[in-house]
């Protein structure tokens, strides 16, 4: 997978025409957004609960959206 700091402007142009790609940048920035939230829920002192419950909220619409990408591929591919 790409780091998230080398997504370039073709690799957002190529997401919106190939939902695999697009599940592959969605997948890195749950997986990143997944780490930070773990950082941060074991540094007390940089943790807000509000922050923890709107990140939450990010990754499960996040994982929403890679889920339905799944979906409509396997969907694709069996039709």
């Amino acid at each position: 997978m790409l780091p998230m700091d080398q997504i370039s402007e073709t690799d957002i142009e190529r997401s919106r025409h190939d939902p695999r790609f697009k599940q592959v940048l969605l997948a890195k920035a749950l997986e990143q957004l997944l780490a930070t939230l773990y950082r941060m829920q074991r540094d007390p002192a940089h943790c807000k609960p509000e922050s923890l419950r709107q990140g939450a909220l990010v990754a499960a619409k996040i994982a929403d959206v890679i889920r339905d990408l799944d979906e409509q591929a396997q969907l694709a591919e069996s039709a």
